[in-house]
C-alpha cells in the first residue's frame, strides 16, 4: 500500500518549531512574529501555486511549493495557538506574585488526580510529597486580588490524597517560578490542607464511582494482577506493587501501566466488532465508536495524556485496517497538528513523542509485518501474527526516544513485549467488561475479574 506523506512534513515543521519556542523560553512576541512570518510566506506560496505558470510545467516543483505552503500553514496555526494560550495564562497579576515568591491564597479546580512522588534516595521516607495540577481562577496575595486562568502544580503532603479530581478548592501556599517552557506557570508549595468549595460535577462523580467499583472488583485478585488490570484499563497504578513496577521498568514494559493509544485501539476494535455482531449498520458504527471513546475518556480522566492517547488510538485503529491504511499517515499527521494546537506544551513531552512514534510504527509496519509473521507460523498459531507484530512495530519505533530517556537500549524489551503482546488484548477487553459489570452487580464483577487477571498475571 502506498503511504501518503504529504502532511508529514507540515506536522514535523509545526512540531519542531513548537519545541524550539518552548525549550528556549521565547518571549511572547516571538510566537506572534513566527505566526505572522509563516502566514506571509505560506500565503505567497499558495498564491504561486494558483497563479504561476512555471509551476504547471514541473509537477515536482509544484509539489515542493504546495508542501511549503502547507508547512507554513501548520506552523502558523500552532504558533498562533501557543501565543493565544500564553496570552490567556498571563492575564491578571499572577506573574507578579510568582516573581515575588509570594504566599497566596488560590481558588482553583483540580485538573488531575493527586499523585504521590517517591522520596529521593537519601531522604527520609516520611518526606514523600503529593503533586496535583490545578487550574487557578482567583489569586489573592500581597494586597492583590486578581482573576486568572492559569495552570499551577501544587506540591503538598499526604493530606492531598483526599482531594478529588474535578473539585473546586481554596488553598494557601508559596509560589515558585516554573522552568521556562513548562506546561504550568508556577509551582505552589502548600502549607495547609486545602478547603473544598464545590464538589466535582455529576459526570465526574459518576466516573469516580465506576473507577471505585472497578477497583473493588479487582481488589480480591492476587497482588500483581490486582495492580496491573486497573493500570491496563484505566491507567490507575495505585494498587501496583513496587516490585512489579520495578520489574516492568527493567524489561521496558512500563508503558502498559499508562492509558495508551494501543489500548484504546483495542477497545474501539472490540466495540466495533460488537456493533457488527449486534447488526448495527455501518453508518452508525462511527457514532457508536465516538460514544465509546467519549465514555472511556471521561472514566480515565480527560487529562492531556488521555486525550493524546484517545486521538492516537483512533489513528492506530485506522492504521491496522488494510482497507483504510492509505488514510492512516495523513490522519496521524493531522492528529499531531491538532493536538499541538490544542495543547502546544505536548511538543516537549516524551509521552507525546512515544505515542506518536508507536502509532507511526503501527501505521507503517504492523499490517505488513503481521502478514509476514503469519505466513511463517504454524497454522494453529497463525492468528497470533498481528498480535505479535503490533508490539514489535511499536518497540522498534520508540527505541530512539527510550535511549534518550534511559541512556541505553533494553534488548530484553523486544522479546518481553512480544511475549506479552498477545495477552494485552484479552486483559484489556476483559477489564472493560469487568468495569461495566461492576457498575451493576459486584458479585458477578468479582468473578468476571478473573478473565483479565489470568492474562495479566
Amino acid at each position: 500500500t502506498t503511504v501518503d506523506l504529504r502532511l508529514l512534513v507540515p506536522a514535523l515543521a509545526a512540531w519542531s518549531t513548537d519545541v524550539v519556542l518552548l525549550w528556549t523560553g521565547a518571549p511572547p512576541w516571538v510566537p506572534v512574529a513566527m505566526a505572522t512570518l509563516a502566514m506571509i510566506v505560506g500565503g505567497g506560496a499558495g498564491y504561486a501555486v494558483h497563479h504561476s505558470p512555471r509551476l504547471d510545467r514541473g509537477p515536482r516543483r509544484r509539489n515542493v511549493v504546495v508542501g511549503a505552503a502547507l508547512s507554513c500553514a501548520a506552523v502558523a496555526l500552532v504558533t498562533t495557538c501557543l501565543a493565544g494560550q500564553e496570552a490567556v495564562r498571563s492575564v491578571g497579576y499572577l506573574d507578579e506574585l510568582v516573581a515575588a515568591h509570594a504566599t497566596v491564597t488560590l481558588e482553583a479546580s483540580v485538573e488531575s488526580d493527586p499523585r504521590p512522588v517517591a522520596a529521593k534516595p537519601g531522604r527520609r521516607v516520611d518526606e514523600r510529597v503529593v503533586t496535583t495540577r490545578l487550574r487557578v481562577t482567583e489569586a489573592t496575595g500581597r494586597g492583590l486580588a486578581t482573576v486568572v486562568s492559569a495552570p499551577v502544580l501544587a506540591i503538598g503532603d499526604d493530606s492531598w490524597l483526599a482531594v478529588a479530581y474535578g473539585e473546586r478548592i481554596r488553598v494557601t501556599g508559596r509560589l515558585v517560578a516554573a522552568e521556562p517552557g513548562d506546561d504550568v506557570v508556577a509551582l505552589l508549595r502548600v502549607n495547609r490542607t486545602p478547603e473544598v468549595l464545590e464538589e466535582a460535577p455529576l459526570v465526574v462523580r459518576a466516573a469516580a464511582y465506576l473507577r471505585g467499583q472497578f477497583q473493588r472488583a479487582t481488589a480480591g485478585l492476587p497482588a500483581d494482577p490486582a495492580g496491573l488490570v486497573p493500570a491496563l484499563v484505566i491507567g490507575d497504578t495505585s494498587a501496583t506493587p513496587e516490585d512489579l513496577t520495578a520489574a516492568m521498568k527493567a524489561t521496558g514494559m512500563s508503558h502498559l501501566s499508562a492509558v495508551s493509544g494501543s489500548n484504546i485501539s483495542l477497545i474501539l476494535a472490540a466495540g466495533l466488532g460488537l456493533c457488527r455482531w449486534l447488526g448495527i449498520g455501518r453508518r452508525w458504527r462511527p457514532v457508536a465508536a465516538l460514544i465509546m471513546l467519549a465514555g472511556f475518556v471521561v472514566i480515565t480522566r480527560p487529562e492531556p495524556s488521555v486525550i493524546r492517547a484517545a486521538v492516537m488510538g483512533v489513528v492506530g485503529l485506522v492504521g491496522l485496517s488494510v482497507a483504510r491504511q492509505r488514510m492512516a499517515m495523513p490522519a496521524l499527521s493531522a492528529a499531531v497538528i491538532i493536538l499541538l494546537s490544542w495543547d502546544p506544551w505536548l511538543a516537549r513531552s516524551y509521552g507525546f513523542a512515544l505515542s506518536v512514534l508507536a502509532t507511526l510504527g503501527l501505521v507503517l509496519f504492523a499490517s505488513s509485518w503481521g502478514e509476514w509473521i503469519t505466513r511463517r507460523l504454524p497454522w494453529w498459531m497463525a492468528p497470533l501474527g498481528p498480535a505479535l507484530a503490533v508490539p514489535l512495530a511499536a518497540q522498534v519505533m520508540v527505541a530512539p526516544v527510550v535511549v534518550l530517556l534511559q541512556g541505553s537500549v533494553q534488548l530484553i524489551a523486544i522479546p518481553a513485549n512480544l511475549l506479552a503482546g498477545p495477552l494485552v488484548g484479552p486483559a484489556t477487553i476483559g477489564g472493560v467488561v469487568t468495569a461495566l459489570v461492576a457498575a451493576v452487580w459486584m458479585p458477578l464483577a468479582q468473578v468476571c475479574a478473573w478473565a483479565p487477571a489470568l492474562p495479566a498475571w
